[in-house]
Parts: C-alpha cells; sequence; structure tokens
C-alpha cells in the first residue's frame, strides 16, 4: 500500500482501518490502533510534520514526548504497537533501533498519591520556599491537568471572583476539544497569587522557567522528579479523589478534560 496516494491524514486513517479490517481484526482492535495513530498524527501536526514524510527519529521523539507526558509503561507500549503496525502496513521502516525506557515500579502506588503521600508531599515542597515551584504543585492537585496544558498556561487564563478568595482556570484542552473551565480554590489562588506577586516582568506565562521563559514540560518534570512524581501521576489522584468523594463520572470526565466517561471508569475501585 502507498501511503502516498492518500491526501488527507482521514484517507490515510481509513486506508489504515481497511487493512485492519482485511486482516480479520476485530472493530475495538481497529478502533485502538486508528485511534493511536491519529493522536500521533495530531503531535507531528503541532511539530509541523507531515506523517507521509516522517522517518523513525520522529517516532522516538513521540515515545519521547509520552514518557515525559508521564504515560504508563503499558500504555507507551501499546501505541509503539500501533505504530509498528502501521509501519508494516505502509512499509515505511520507521520503527527501526526505537529505544523505549523501562520504568521501574516502587512500592507506593505508582496511580495515585494516597491521603498521607500528598501531606508529606506539601510539607517537602512548602520547605523549599520556592513560591513557583508550591503554587505548581497545587495547581496540579486541585486541577488535575495535563503537563501540555500545565506548560501553555498564561495569566490572562485565571480569572479571580470578586471575593478575592477563589477563581477559575481556564483550560485548552490538549486533546483538541475546546476548553474547559475549572474552579479554584482559596488555598491555589492564595499561593497562585504568592507566586505571581514575586514577578516584575511582562511575560503572558503563567509559569516561567529559571530562565524567565515559559516553563517546558521537561522543566516540569525534573522539578517534580525531586519529590518522586510525575504530572500523571498527580493527574491521578485528582481524578481518584473526585471519584472517590462521589462526583459524577461525567463531570469527572468534564473536568479532566476527558473525551468520554470510559476513561473516568478506570478511577472506580
Amino acid at each position: 500500500m502507498n501511503i502516498k496516494c492518500a491526501g488527507t491524514t482521514e484517507e490515510i486513517l481509513d486506508l489504515f482501518a481497511n487493512y485492519l479490517y482485511q486482516k480479520g481484526r476485530s472493530e475495538n482492535t481497529i478502533k485502538t490502533y486508528c485511534g493511536a495513530i491519529h493522536s500521533f498524527c495530531n503531535w507531528l501536526t503541532e511539530q509541523k510534520k507531515d506523517i507521509k514524510l516522517i522517518n523513525n527519529v520522529d517516532v522516538q521523539s513521540y515515545i519521547d514526548y509520552l514518557e515525559v507526558e508521564g504515560r504508563s509503561t503499558s500504555t507507551i507500549n501499546k501505541i509503539y504497537n500501533a505504530i509498528k503496525i502501521f509501519d508494516a502496513t505502509f512499509q515505511l521502516e520507521i520503527t527501526k533501533d526505537i529505544r523505549r525506557v523501562k520504568k521501574v515500579d516502587t512500592e507506593r502506588n505508582s496511580e495515585f498519591l494516597t491521603k498521607y503521600d500528598i501531606e508529606k508531599l506539601l510539607i517537602n515542597v512548602k520547605k523549599s520556599r520556592n513560591k513557583r515551584n508550591i503554587a505548581m504543585v497545587y495547581t496540579f492537585l486541585e486541577t488535575g491537568i495535563r503537563v501540555s496544558e500545565f506548560c501553555k498556561l498564561n495569566k490572562s487564563d485565571v480569572q479571580f471572583n470578586s471575593n478575592g478568595y477563589t477563581g477559575q482556570l481556564t483550560v485548552v484542552n490538549s486533546k483538541g476539544h475546546g476548553y474547559r473551565t475549572l474552579p479554584l480554590t482559596q488555598t491555589v489562588v492564595g499561593y497562585l497569587k504568592s507566586y505571581l506577586e514575586t514577578r516584575d516582568d511582562d511575560n503572558e506565562s503563567l509559569f516561567l522557567s529559571g530562565y524567565n521563559k515559559r516553563i517546558a514540560t521537561r522543566t516540569v518534570q525534573h522539578t517534580l522528579k525531586q519529590y518522586d512524581l510525575t504530572p500523571h501521576m498527580l493527574r491521578h489522584t485528582y481524578c481518584y479523589d473526585l471519584v472517590q468523594k462521589g462526583v459524577d463520572l461525567s463531570i469527572v470526565a468534564q473536568l479532566a478534560g476527558h473525551v468520554n466517561t470510559t476513561i473516568t471508569k478506570q478511577y472506580v475501585s
């Protein structure tokens, strides 16, 4: 099959789906593989790349991106397998020598933090007296946003309510489904204001690096690594806590930016 004969991403996915169907793959398998390739295509578009012209370096960069995002080893393997099937379908030779880091599970639940873990984390991050890092951790814990969404936040995305103590955060969904508005508690508002008061720059970014540039994903990852954390763990903690409190799954899905409740159901114990 010649991928270059296809025009749009949708046409390429249709060719891929038809190939899988002819090979006798189940409907769920076809949906999973096509979904993984669609997400890969969206990432390539953000990188200003054409899927018909990519090579193994681009695939490696995507796998590295998924690791930085905090995706689980099993999830990355599933995505890689989908790309490998896609590669074999169109004979692109783009999956040769791809490195995948094997993560070692710790004794602590790797999916979410317990109340004790959270208390310990907040004590330790406050000891640093770094107002940016304190505001960062509280923002992740109390909004559950993805690290890619976090890095794109601007100061204008935060609106403080008239009482001056609570607020709202507008988040552009990284999955390409519009935006969502998240409530900000008095606690996180207090730490955000405290951090912003240290700023005397005109940079529109809500969070800055040590070089006064928009904070990058790797900077966030490195900062949280000091506390044996990933951004994805804090996101899991947020979602899990809402579900355990009895919040309706449709509401949790909306707050988390999930396309539907299928993903949200993983937090039901």
